[in-house]
């Protein structure tokens, strides 16, 4: 839908104004949804309750997740296959649009999540790397 979104308007706006619409609204959702899965923590969130989200970015085999580990501050994982981004590759969608499609919601999941939790993550498969590999820290203030 906003891969139509952005065709709509590229015209209108320009290419560049319309990848930013798109990634307000991508980057708002995943800010919202972090919120959102936050408040879902029974103790508030901390890392093992951020960690138990792993599951539901798997479902539908939507991604495929090796080399999990969780310690008291740390989760970090490959991603060794995407399949929005193969999805978005069958599309013919440009990297930049299916970076922002999908890509650009980690970083604003981990935002609204909570503070004192930071992503740090190098290439991901959507721009042509092998796998995407994510650490989380848990940092909360005070420490």
């Amino acid at each position: 839908m906003l891969a139509r979104v952005y065709r709509v308007l590229c015209p209108q706006v320009g290419p560049e104004k319309a990848l930013a619409v798109i990634r307000s609204a991508v980057e708002g959702a995943a800010e919202a949804a972090g919120r959102e899965f936050a408040a879902s923590a029974a103790e508030g969130p901390c890392l093992a309750h951020f960690a138990t989200v792993v599951d539901r970015w798997r479902e539908g085999n939507a991604l495929e997740i090796e080399d999990l580990r969780v310690t008291e501050r740390e989760l970090s994982f490959r991603v060794t296959r995407c399949a929005y981004a193969e999805l978005y590759r069958s599309m013919g969608l440009s990297e930049t649009l299916a970076h922002t499609l999908s890509c650009s919601r980690d970083g604003a999941f981990v935002r609204g999540y909570h503070p004192g939790l930071r992503m740090e993550r190098e290439g991901t498969i959507v721009e042509g790397h092998g796998s995407c590999r994510f650490r989380f820290l848990w940092v909360p203030s005070g420490d």
